[in-house]
């Protein structure tokens, strides 16, 4: 991999992280860009962040079948682990098993609180990034090409306003070319979603947040481009399920793209746009 060319931040959605297969589908199409430096933010294997919610507020509701989502929940990754990973996939095991019995003590007392505290709520539902990207990070190291996996709530700060989350973006990137410095790399695959406040717990950035945090590394990377990858073809002059003869539109503006997200275009959020167009990405 060239480490003379500038970043490319990458963004995958749940649907791409779904399991093993696709996880290592992701890899192979990362490492087919040799001439890449790679900042790759992932969300949460498919289903598993409403799965975590669930989770949190079963066991608030003292329900009996919280255990039993959260080991199938845990198999899962397991499975994904041992696809992934081989005969190398002791250490990871042993880390997914920590993981797990960490939320397990979480959720046991929030079944003796009766009650889902935010700050509980935001650390529980931001895990599942945190597990599928420590997977494809070490699925690199298996296949023989180097990665580095940064957890976003070790660099990421922000802090909550009337309009939504607003990043600290001074300590953010002050955090972000420290962990850089200590860990220098040509690819970098990072947790969408997650971060940290002021006060250092571990908080979100809301729904839909995974492609937001694919534009913020995108800016403190000082990438060239931003791709958001996903599973439709791209942005549509109106949306094809409704409107058969739309056409794909091939370019767009950052206002044009802007336009069409404040009318309700899906595909695109004006949060995600904004670091983007900031910096001129």
């Amino acid at each position: 991999m060239n480490q003379s060319h500038a970043f490319v931040a990458h963004k995958f959605g749940g649907s791409s992280m779904r399991d093993a297969e696709r996880i290592a589908q992701v890899a192979a199409i990362l490492a087919a860009r040799p001439d890449e430096r790679q900042v790759v933010v992932v969300s949460a294997m498919q289903g598993v962040t409403d799965a975590l919610i669930d989770l949190a507020n079963s066991a608030a509701a003292r329900s009996k079948q919280w255990r039993e989502a959260l080991s199938h929940l845990r198999e899962r990754h397991l499975a994904a682990a041992l696809a992934l990973l081989g005969a190398r996939a002791e250490t990871t095991v042993e880390w997914l098993e920590q993981e797990f019995a960490d939320l397990a003590e979480v959720l046991h007392a929030l079944a003796l609180l009766g009650t889902p505290s935010r700050e509980a709520l935001d650390l529980v539902q931001g895990l599942g990034e945190v597990w599928s990207s420590r997977l494809l990070a070490e699925h690199f190291l298996v296949r023989g090409d180097g990665a580095v996996w940064c957890d976003a709530r070790e660099v990421l700060r922000v802090r909550a306003e009337e309009l939504g989350v607003m990043v600290d973006w001074a300590q953010s990137q002050a955090q972000f070319d420290t962990f850089r410095a200590r860990q220098p790399s040509a690819r970098y695959v990072v947790t969408g979603f997650v971060a940290r406040d002021g006060e250092g717990r571990a908080t979100t950035l809301g729904r839909n947040g995974s492609d937001y945090s694919g534009a913020i590394f995108g800016a403190l990377a000082e990438a060239a481009e931003v791709h958001i990858w996903t599973d439709v073809d791209g942005v549509y002059s109106a949306d094809p399920r409704a409107v058969p003869e739309a056409v794909l539109i091939p370019e767009l503006s950052y206002h044009e793209a802007c336009e069409l997200a404040y009318f309700g275009a899906k595909v695109i959020h004006p949060q995600t746009m904004a670091p983007a167009i900031e910096r001129n990405i």
